[in-house]
């Protein structure tokens, strides 16, 4: 090859680096313009916890009020969430999210049955006696719903 036609083909790989190197710039904004994007809803369920009038001897003046949410209506099985708030006053406006979960390996979403109860010893699992509770009535719900009442109706 002659050294002016090697400058030439030179010239030519030249412009193709450059030319690479312009189109992959490119992208790089377009990824990051979908980025920007929105970012989604947060995953959450709220409501408020109210208490039946007919329990209200029943409860502690500052009672233990857990808000509880699992993948499954059978209270023996673990639930993910389990959100205690000492000394709650009724009506009580919760809010459940991913932060709250206390079941590790456990993620936040699809459809649970959300629970609220005042046990007298603060622990969860079977309601034994001296423990009233309720459920939603709309169980099981999904995750990102808003309204989930729940009155405190039933004592054991």
């Amino acid at each position: 090859m002659t050294r002016a036609a090697y400058g030439r083909s030179g010239s030519w790989i030249f412009v193709g680096v450059v030319a690479a190197l312009l189109v992959g710039l490119g992208g790089c904004a377009e990824k990051k313009e979908e980025k920007a994007a929105a970012p989604p809803a947060e995953a959450a369920i709220s409501g408020t916890v109210t208490l039946d009038p007919a329990l209200k001897d029943k409860v502690a003046k500052e009672p233990l009020l857990m808000i509880l949410a699992s993948k499954s209506a059978n209270p023996n099985k673990p639930a993910i969430v389990v959100k205690r708030v000492a000394g709650a006053a009724f009506p009580y406006e919760y809010k459940l999210t991913a932060e709250d979960i206390t079941l590790v390996g456990s993620t936040f979403d699809g459809k649970v049955y959300v629970t609220a109860r005042v046990d007298p010893a603060g622990t969860v699992g079977a309601p034994r006696p001296g423990t009233v509770e309720g459920t939603y009535s709309g169980n099981p719900v999904a995750v990102g719903s808003t309204r989930v009442d729940i009155v405190i109706n039933k004592a054991y």
